[in-house]
């Protein structure tokens, strides 16, 4: 019995150690990747192209040998991320990834290093905002073996190496109503739409909107001057929606002057900054005049009633004087 004991006891042992040795080891590392998302806040916009870069800096080295640095510890290469027209609008989200290329090391310590993205300002695109910490261990297993994390976590988060940038863009609809008896509802009206760059910002997305059923566009290379300005014309109860506008643009809707015509116009807001799905501007034009219609019919009836009575009156004083003679 107790050589059963003992035989199960070192095997037990003999499994212990096998497993230690073996979570121990560890392949040796060339590459390590962070996944990059480019997503879209609302449906029916489309991304502009974007590359989304990377710089990469020496913050510490521990456990090393003897003149090993942060001065001169070798550093990593990081790559970018492209991404096309749309990646993340028509298709909702779309996550690639980038490739941080592992330099040799010398010396087995702990390497640390911090990866920055690149910022950039394209117009109603949110970039990631926190360092990223890269961290490189190099041990001794039949001979150096480099073995990396990638650590994007804010304080009391959990680690992840998945980043996000976000596209929002929204809409805009322009409306024409015509009030007043004599408001001409088939007349056209023409207003001037003008969008604006966000402070410090570019537009590189496409805005389109409909007219008579073309479909028109408003192209980066359009811009002049971070502005944009395109003419309408539009008729009683008629709508130009411009569509794929980044939030952080500014807009800014203006109507021709119809006073001479004595057209009153008036806006439920001339200004805004597209900061959601959609939003909305009517222009009403109002011309009336007091319609000249002679005798009112449903006065008629208290005339002839007072004429009457006039005539009776008349009559009255007629008759009396002659009797009195």
């Amino acid at each position: 019995m107790k050589k059963l004991l003992s035989l199960a006891l070192a095997l037990v042992m003999v499994l212990t150690l096998s497993v230690a040795v073996a979570a121990q080891e560890h392949s040796d590392m060339e590459t390590v990747t962070i996944s990059v998302t480019y997503n879209a806040t609302n449906s029916g916009t489309v991304s502009p192209a974007e590359t989304f870069a990377f710089t990469i800096a020496k913050t510490s080295v521990t456990d090393a040998a003897d003149g090993v640095t942060t001065g001169n510890m070798p550093v990593p290469a990081v790559g970018n991320v492209e991404f096309a027209e749309g990646d993340a609008g028509n298709a909702g989200s779309m996550t690639k990834d980038v490739t941080i290329t592992l330099p040799e090391y010398t010396s087995v310590g702990v390497y640390t290093y911090t990866i920055t993205p690149t910022p950039r300002t394209t117009g109603g695109v949110t970039y990631w905002g926190r360092p990223i910490k890269l961290v490189v261990t190099v041990i001794e297993q039949n001979g150096k073996i480099r073995v990396a994390a990638v650590h994007t976590e804010g304080e009391g988060e959990e680690k992840t190496d998945d980043i996000t940038y976000t596209y929002s863009a929204g809409s805009l609809s322009v409306t024409k109503s015509v009030t007043g008896n004599l408001g001409d509802r088939a007349k056209e009206f023409n207003v001037w739409v003008t969008f604006t760059a966000p402070e410090a910002g570019v537009v590189n997305s496409t805005i389109s909107y409909i007219v008579d059923g073309e479909t028109k566009t408003i192209a980066p290379a359009e811009w002049e001057e971070n502005t944009a300005s395109v003419q309408i014309a539009l008729h009683h109860e008629e709508t130009v929606t411009f569509t794929n506008i980044p939030y952080g643009v500014t807009y800014h809707v203006a109507e021709d002057s119809y006073e001479a015509e004595d057209y009153k116009t008036s806006y439920n807001k001339q200004d805004g900054t597209i900061g959601a799905a959609s939003d909305a501007v009517t222009i009403t034009n109002t011309k009336g005049t007091t319609v000249d219609t002679g005798i009112a019919l449903d006065s008629l009836p208290y005339i002839l009633l007072i004429a009457v009575a006039v005539v009776g009156v008349v009559a009255f004083i007629a008759k009396k004087r002659t009797t009195d003679r």
